[in-house]
């Protein structure tokens, strides 16, 4: 009987779906054509094409063979890819009054991501003032003020590799998580374990898998079904997933304020927000608290991630090219110094490093496709038709696999990014990564100069090698990678050593000096 009920239930629901997917417009408005894309199945549309829709290759060949843009359809609304740059722009920046909000996605919703991650709030009166209080601390003309925090951090994350190097994805982690604590919350974190690091990568770990495909947020119903009917699998991840959400929007802020009442962490960025929105009576609203803990969560998640992403490629790539450090290392060498520890001031006069810097985050790009954009209207470009409402995303894959844009884009190549006369110098990485637009990154100048002084650092420090097995030969590291929201290098080998007897003295020397100061 109870089996007979389940497939009367099973019937239904297949009923129902078929009724509404069949009832769903399918062909394109207007007169106009949708830009080109795979063929479809009847109802499911590009369905199964979607699941891969991550995958490096799959992104690299929509633009090859369908062009500046590709067309997928799913269940009746339009997916939209963006491979090259110029119409990125077109769309994100010059067309930024359509295109400039987030599409509504269920998953989202689900999993608390909706109530507060500023990153998928649609375009309005939120997000803007969101926006300003993140520009106001990370603006161009301010960043010059946590020169001091992220040279730091730098030495202390060479000491660290040189004192660790068998764990140096966990050493890369603690340290770009740690630098945006610091500066955030006036929080020093206690190794790759402090619960606050913890409860970051956990909640990142949550919103990279709120960002996969699923049937849910096309077929909106289905959340109201129940769990254990088969394909619900998605209300077990949302479940783990909001309360990892709801950890990562209110544990750091609750740790801050303990901390701000025993008179630390004053001079954060947390502290200073939450002290310019008191009122004439010097009351802080519910409100303006709850900005505060939303918009320095963000930025404290956000900022680590990617930090660590190009981090870690910077490592592989030193590995697998020898002569691109032994050239980095004598740029270092001739311009600061050995055993000098670079500054900013040395920054703008280490040009290979910064085309290193460039060459990572165009290589092995942290992101394939962001965050989608939606559009408000039906628009049109190229003579093709974008519905309305329809799910807008770069092609960051694409963009950066163009062989006229970048020779050779398979290969690691730092020197594409050194002018010379009579030579194009191709588009700057970080025009990509940070994105155009009204979203485009508010933290990328604060992302950008940490990067840099840790890569130099790291240089002018480290020798990194490829690891040697038991019997001495060499173990070549694959080059291998998530294929999550934010990119990770899967786990390898190699050797980390210090450049010479002296670095890791000159190195501790530092961070005595720091800790004994204080931050």
């Amino acid at each position: 009987m109870e089996s007979h009920l389940t497939g009367i239930l099973i019937v239904s629901i297949a009923s129902l779906a078929l009724y509404l997917l069949l009832s769903w417009p399918l062909g394109p408005k207007k007169g106009l054509l949708y830009p080109p894309g795979p063929k479809g199945l009847p109802i499911l549309g590009n369905f199964f094409d979607m699941m891969g829709a991550r995958e490096c290759e799959t992104l690299r060949g929509w633009k090859a063979t369908y062009g500046p843009i590709a067309h997928l359809k799913v269940f009746g609304r339009s997916y939209v890819y963006l491979n090259d740059y110029q119409t990125v722009v077109n769309l994100f920046e010059k067309r930024g009054n359509i295109y400039s909000s987030r599409p509504h996605f269920i998953m989202n919703d689900l999993q608390g991501w909706g109530e507060w991650f500023v990153g998928v709030l649609p375009y309005g009166p939120e997000l803007r003032r969101s926006r300003q209080k993140l520009h106001h601390f990370l603006q161009q003309s301010v960043v010059p003020d946590y020169f001091a925090f992220q040279t730091q951090s730098s030495y202390r994350l060479a000491e660290l590799l040189l004192r660790d190097p068998e764990d140096f994805l966990d050493v890369l982690k603690y340290s770009a998580a740690d630098l945006i604590t610091r500066v955030t919350y006036g929080y020093a974190a206690n190794g790759i374990t402090d619960p606050i690091i913890r409860i970051a990568e956990e909640g990142m770990e949550a919103f990279a898998d709120a960002q996969g495909f699923y049937m849910v947020n096309e077929v909106p119903w289905l959340q109201h079904l129940p769990p254990w009917i088969p394909g619900m699998g998605f209300m077990r991840i949302a479940e783990e997933g909001y309360k990892k959400s709801m950890d990562m929007y209110k544990k750091p802020y609750e740790m801050f304020k303990k901390n701000l009442g025993k008179g630390l962490g004053s001079s954060s960025i947390a502290a200073r927000l939450l002290e310019s929105l008191r009122d004439n009576n010097g009351k802080i609203s519910q409100e303006d608290e709850d900005l505060t803990a939303k918009v320095t969560s963000i930025m404290y998640a956000g900022a680590a991630d990617t930090s660590f992403s190009a981090l870690s490629t910077f490592i592989l790539a030193m590995v697998l090219h020898p002569d691109v450090q032994k050239r980095a290392q004598e740029e270092i060498d001739k311009t600061i110094g050995r055993n000098t520890l670079p500054t900013f001031e040395d920054l703008p006069k280490l040009k290979y490093i910064d085309a290193i810097r460039k060459e990572c985050m165009r290589w092995q790009s942290i992101i394939t496709t962001p965050s989608p954009h939606t559009v408000s209207i039906d628009d049109e470009i190229n003579g093709y038709l974008i519905p309305a409402n329809s799910v807008v995303m770069a092609n960051f894959w694409a963009i950066f696999r163009d062989p006229v844009e970048y020779p050779e884009p398979d290969k690691f190549i730092p020197e594409r990014f050194i002018p010379s006369e009579g030579k194009k110098v191709p588009l700057e990485p970080s025009k990509v990564i940070f994105s155009v637009g009204r979203r485009i990154c508010p933290g990328r100048y604060f992302a950008e100069n940490s990067i840099f002084i840790d890569m130099a650092t790291i240089i002018a420090t480290c020798d990194i090698r490829m690891a040697l097995d038991v019997d001495g030969n060499l173990i070549i590291p694959d080059i291998n990678y998530t294929n999550q929201f934010i990119r990770h290098t899967k786990p390898f080998r190699c050797s980390i050593k210090p450049r010479n007897s002296e670095i890791l003295g000159l190195l501790h020397q530092h961070n005595e000096v720091e800790t004994s100061s204080g931050d």
